[in-house]
């Protein structure tokens, strides 16, 4: 009986330190909390500096000097727009066709060189969201307003800003941009992200993740997106973005890496970055928000606005197509040294969800918030 139980001393050590293992191996990545993307839109600030010169004003303002760029008097342009876009003679007058090119009348939407550059005013204030991506502080970069980063690149918000329809200040939301969110949520598969680490709640590494759903987004009474709801992850690597990121104070940051998110038409065809940055808070009821951020070509955004057109959208399309080539500050092209990028930033939100993969195995779970427990 003692030579038996002697044999079983190595098993069962054996066992103990196999036990053991599978334990330490399972608390390297003891959590994965998922989340699907609520809300995305430009991140605004507006400020009494921003537009010394007035500004480019609401869309009767822009529709104003087009039509006077375009040969009518003020009064007449007034008359016009006051009567839903047609003139004296029960015309309508289309402004987006006021381009030439060849001799021909061209849509500015699809040829914003057919006119003139209409030198639209740009941000000139002092605070943009956003992120320092090239490590320099230089005269007239910006500082952000909540993190007081100093070097801010964010030549984006230099165009739009001072746009009426941009020049706002959370909680309000860019119009043109939340009525095409508002109504992808209803037909897109939903964006989401998952952060993995060991312990969440504490300061440490953790590893960030963003995909796309096979799912539209399921939304709640409210019209918000449904707490607790579940998506399966799209497989498309398109749509896949890791990054190695830290939690600092419930900060999430990552490391610069690339960024690409699959859209649709009626939202950004496409959403992407280079030198890619985040800032985002892991809120007490369990949902995040905060600043994602890179270099993005700058024709992706012009398109999102070219299809919308200059009546949606709320700008002077070929202002903006010259003010994004003159500010692109990024990715220069290789025969002409013109850049294609341009400096961004973009406010999320997003609310806890469950990740599936496509054989059905939870591989996020979403979190109820402070009471620290899963829903």
């Amino acid at each position: 009986m003692i030579r038996n139980h002697q044999s079983l001393v190595p098993a069962t050590v054996c066992i103990c330190i196999s036990a053991l293992f599978l334990v330490c191996s399972a608390s390297a990545v003891a959590e994965t909390r998922g989340y699907a993307i609520s809300l995305i839109h430009t991140a605004t600030y507006a400020s009494d500096d921003n537009c010394p010169n007035g500004g480019n004003g609401d869309l009767v303002d822009i529709k104003k000097r087009i039509l006077v760029r375009m040969g009518y008097t003020e009064d007449q342009a007034i008359k016009i727009i006051s009567n839903n876009d047609t003139d004296e003679n029960g015309e309508k007058v289309r402004m987006s066709n006021r381009g030439r090119l060849n001799g021909e009348v061209v849509n500015v939407h699809a040829f914003p060189t057919s006119v003139e550059d209409p030198q639209i005013e740009t941000i000139q204030g002092r605070y943009a969201y956003g992120f320092n991506l090239d490590g320099r502080i230089q005269t007239g970069s910006f500082e952000d307003p909540e993190s007081g980063e100093r070097g801010v690149d964010n030549q984006m918000w230099r165009v739009l800003g001072c746009f009426g329809v941009y020049n706002v200040r959370r909680p309000t939301v860019p119009y043109n941009e939340y009525i095409a969110w508002d109504t992808a949520m209803d037909s897109m598969p939903a964006w989401l992200v998952s952060v993995s680490g060991s312990d969440l709640s504490t300061d440490g590494d953790v590893t960030v993740t963003f995909d796309r759903s096979l799912n539209i987004v399921m939304r709640d009474a409210r019209g918000d997106v449904l707490r607790g709801s579940s998506y399966t992850i799209d497989p498309d690597p398109r749509s896949h973005s890791v990054f190695k990121g830290r939690i600092e104070n419930q900060i999430i940051s990552i490391e610069p890496d690339d960024f690409s998110m699959q859209g649709e038409s009626q939202f950004y065809a496409v959403l992407r970055f280079s030198n890619s940055q985040l800032r985002i808070k892991m809120n007490t009821d369990g949902s995040l928000h905060g600043i994602i951020g890179g270099y993005q070509p700058f024709l992706d955004y012009f398109h999102y606005l070219a299809i919308r057109g200059e009546g949606t959208a709320q700008v002077d399309l070929p202002g903006v197509y010259y003010a994004m080539k003159r500010l692109a500050d990024a990715d220069p092209d290789p025969l002409t040294g013109q850049n294609r990028a341009i400096s961004a930033a973009y406010y999320i939100e997003a609310a806890p969800v469950f990740h599936t993969t496509l054989e059905q195995e939870t591989v996020a779970r979403a979190h109820e918030g402070e009471t620290g427990a899963q829903l």
